[in-house]
């Protein structure tokens, strides 16, 4: 008889229900005691995703005093000592204000928010704006209760990160500032009725310094990088081990894996993500989905807006490896900057799409989590130059069977496919540009809103015009290590061999390719390119530490602003590969070679 898994808490964010249907809850509630000895006021960012409002809605049940449902964790004896008393909680969630058009619909939605946690504690909210009704509620708060207040402040940063997100190239600068001087005063008043709370927890995504938290709150102590807090949120893989062992039995009996085989790729996919450079966790969302599904995925991503990091890439023109390995130290690692003027590590490191790891010196190097994050973060890429977000996916899948496979033919006619999804104008268009858009954004700012004169247009066409004529290998580079990446591929750009830096090593499961990407100035040059980067493979023994990796050499037109030809080699066998409507073929074998 098959045996009956416990409940999964997917979809699960407050406590109450999840120890009601005693689902499975990694237990760390240890760290409530822990918070209280960290300070009066305490700030934690963590990624999306990973459990922050889960966190807040259990420290609002230990300290409303819910005994029933703490039996059996690590708090029970903490609640159960004479000296537990019961506080007054007063939480906001600012995900639920985020997402107002206005400073009046901001002002009127945080209002509403307050009129609700008043009523809760029966008393009457006072104030005619936001701030000094917060403030007033504190006060009434501990006069009706006689006790000092409990402060769960969840998302503090959703309503900037709202608006930054809304659209694709801009948004509105009045807008934004209107919001953060509303959220500053707001906030401000925690440390002006600091004398009647005993503890304040906040969390969010970011760390921004000009959000009142930081700027007004001098005694706030941060734990997200302390060591002492690097498990606080998210799964290691002992408690992995542990919380989840029927769950991991029943995955590998349903996907044909041994167990060990299947936490191997699990962490593959899945661990990696680290906030003080050594403890590294499990994403908690994509665990839990992935015994729910039995499948793996990017369920991490899928979860969410992206809206935010997609367009922050359109804007830089980021690459997919440009900050990978990156050093970035302890005061940057703690003070990123805002979003909207954080450099793209600081940005990138931030949202979740980059992590730390310990370096000597107090220095970090940042690199991507995971595979899952990995993959997401290309798809991202892929998807500002392709609208067509379902034939990425489809591609994408597709492109991980060819590498499994080793169909040299198949992998090539799909990053053609791919390549040839990316719009013209992305490519060269002045209006597409990034430095091209803001030349205009900064005319349009002149008085009367005048538009740019015809010299400034020819300026703006010429600018687009250079950087698409310097668009060469590393761009290229760029875009296929993203569609590797993005079919699972573990890809290292321009790794250092012995006699130089090969373009690209691709590895997919037993399969090794070893890529070199030329470019040729049209299709006519493909095979004089094409030729170069095979003896270059040859010339500088790319590949040698690999046992039969396939040797790849691809050219890319600039006219045609895709791959036009190239070479493979495999078993000491060289074909040659040749385009021909937009699929990749292999010319006939010669008369009399014994084939047919």
């Amino acid at each position: 008889m098959t045996q009956e898994l416990p409940v999964l808490p997917l979809g699960m964010a407050d406590f109450d229900t999840l120890r009601e249907k005693q689902a499975v809850y990694v237990d760390k509630t240890k760290y409530i005691t822990d918070l209280e000895k960290a300070g009066q006021f305490v700030f934690c960012a963590r990624p999306r995703r990973f459990g922050k409002s889960l966190t807040v809605d259990t420290l609002d049940a230990f300290y409303s005093g819910r005994k029933d449902l703490f039996q059996g964790l690590a708090a029970e004896k903490v609640m159960c000592s004479p000296n537990f008393t019961v506080c007054p909680v007063i939480r906001l969630d600012m995900s639920a204000v985020a997402g107002s058009d206005s400073a009046k619909l901001l002002q009127n939605s945080i209002m509403m928010r307050l009129e609700i946690i008043a009523e809760r504690h029966q008393v009457s909210l006072r104030g005619d704006n936001c701030a000094v009704a917060f403030s007033c509620l504190i006060q009434d708060v501990h006069k009706a209760s006689g006790k000092k207040a409990v402060l769960l402040l969840d998302e503090y940063d959703a309503p900037v990160t709202d608006l930054i997100g809304r659209d694709k190239y801009t948004y509105d600068p009045k807008l934004l500032s209107e919001t953060r001087n509303i959220i500053q005063k707001f906030y401000t008043q925690i440390k002006v009725e600091g004398k009647l709370i005993k503890l304040a927890f906040i969390t969010g995504v970011t760390k921004f310094s000009r959000m009142g938290v930081f700027s007004k709150l001098n005694n706030l102590r941060d734990i997200s990088l302390l060591s002492g807090f690097s498990a606080f949120m998210g799964c290691t893989h002992e408690e992995l081990m542990t919380y989840f062992a029927h769950f991991i039995s029943a995955t590998a009996l349903e996907l044909k894996m041994s167990e060990e085989g299947l936490l191997n790729k699990t962490k593959d996919y899945y661990y990696g993500f680290s906030f003080d450079g050594k403890t590294k966790v499990y994403n908690p969302f994509s665990v839990i989905s992935f015994f729910a599904e039995k499948e793996f995925g990017n369920f991490w991503m899928e979860s969410g807006s992206n809206t935010v990091v997609r367009k922050f890439l359109w804007d830089k023109e980021l690459t997919v490896d440009q900050f990978q390995g990156q050093e970035m130290d302890y005061s940057e690692a703690r003070q990123p900057g805002e979003i909207d003027a954080t450099s793209p590590e600081g940005f990138l490191y931030q949202s979740g799409y980059l992590t730390l790891r310990a370096k000597d010196g107090g220095r970090y190097l940042l690199d991507y989590p995971n595979s899952e994050v990995r993959q997401a973060f290309s798809k991202l890429f892929l998807q500002n130059f392709n609208s067509d977000w379902g034939a990425i996916g489809k591609s994408g899948r597709e492109l991980g069977d060819r590498l499994a496979s080793g169909d040299i033919i198949g992998i090539v006619t799909v990053l053609i496919q791919l390549l040839a999804g990316i719009h013209y104008r992305d490519h060269s268009d002045a209006n597409t540009v990034p430095l091209v858009r803001m030349l205009k954004k900064t005319m349009r700012k002149k008085p009367g809103g005048a538009r740019l004169e015809p010299s400034d247009e020819i300026k703006a066409a010429t600018l687009a015009d250079k950087l698409q004529k310097e668009r060469g290998e590393s761009y290229y580079r760029s875009l296929l290590q993203a569609c590797l990446w993005m079919a699972g591929a573990k890809t290292t750009p321009e790794k250092p061999e012995n006699c130089g830096r090969l373009d690209l090593e691709v590895v997919y499961g037993s399969m090794t390719y070893v890529m070199e990407l030329k470019i040729s100035k049209n299709a006519k040059g493909a095979a004089r390119a094409a030729r170069s980067g095979m003896n270059q493979i040859h010339l500088r023994g790319y590949g040698g530490a690999s046992e039969t990796p396939v040797l790849v050499s691809l050219a890319v037109g600039k006219e045609e602003r895709n791959i036009v030809g190239g070479l493979f080699k495999r078993n000491g066998r060289e074909t040659a590969l040749r385009i021909k409507n937009g699929t990749c073929v292999t010319p006939p074998p010669p008369p009399g070679d014994g084939s047919g």
